[in-house]
């Protein structure tokens, strides 16, 4: 089997082909696509420029090239310029900044108090398989089945939710595409189902990677800014440059 290495995740693709039933979009109700809308939200950014969030890095070979054959075989509902690295949000953590001005700023804080989270938890590396291709009204993705419960327990170690998370229903995903306009769910799903050689994937975790992405661009490429592994329950910098900002008030 080829297994390719990124940072301290191992990912280990096998040759069975993606299964024909797939998974309920989130709204059992969704019976078209929302549009994703192109354009730079200011009342939410408020003049802050990064998005910062908690994520499982899988910007590995295998899984890049199926999600581009993907956007390919659904080229025409996407929107264009999609170019944010398959990874999985585990929580989100709003706009780094040294201050709490507001409630979605994530300051060195809570950055620090989350470390300590991680530290005291000792989580250890885990297993997940990515599988079928779904769809929520917005978006596009790759199913993940947390067999060994890890990304739960990730989430519950990190505790409170996230900015606008509080009694949003959470279910871990791949993303590879958002949808530029209203189509039916059921065509969508229907193309889905005809695309000619998707692979189960099974991922090892060994790390837990702080990202950051520019708020006003829509599915703008990614960041990672530093990194907790699991095996060493230690973090690290990853991006001196990203990760200043954050850093520089807990060092005086």
């Amino acid at each position: 089997m080829p297994v390719a290495i990124a940072r301290t995740s191992q990912l280990t693709a096998t040759s069975s082909r993606v299964a024909t039933e797939l998974p309920p979009p989130i709204d059992a109700d969704a019976g078209w696509t929302v549009a994703t809308i192109q354009k730079d939200f200011v009342d939410w950014r408020r003049e802050r420029s990064r998005y910062a969030v908690w994520a499982i890095d899988l910007d590995l070979p295998g899984l890049c090239a199926a999600s581009e054959r993907m956007r390919r075989h659904l080229d025409d509902y996407f929107l264009q310029q999609y170019r944010r690295q398959p990874h999985i949000t585990l929580r989100i953590c709003g706009f780094p900044g040294p201050d709490r001005g507001f409630d979605d700023d994530y300051t060195p804080e809570i950055f620090n108090a989350q470390i300590e989270l991680l530290e005291r938890s000792r989580l250890q590396p885990f297993s997940l398989g990515i599988g079928s291709p779904g769809s929520f009204p917005s978006a596009a993705y790759f199913s993940v089945h947390d067999d060994d419960c890890g990304i739960a327990r990730v989430r519950q170690a990190l505790a409170d939710d996230g900015p606008g998370e509080k009694n949003f229903p959470y279910l871990p995903h791949v993303t590879f595409g958002l949808y530029r306009g209203r189509f039916p769910m059921a065509e969508v799903r229907r193309r889905m189902r005809s695309f000619p050689g998707p692979v189960t994937t099974q991922v090892t975790v060994g790390a837990l990677v702080l990202m950051t992405y520019q708020a006003a661009v829509i599915g703008g490429p990614l960041t990672a800014c530093a990194e907790f592994d699991l095996e060493r329950q230690a973090w690290r910098v990853l991006d001196a440059k990203a990760m200043d900002g954050l850093l520089r008030p807990l060092s005086g």
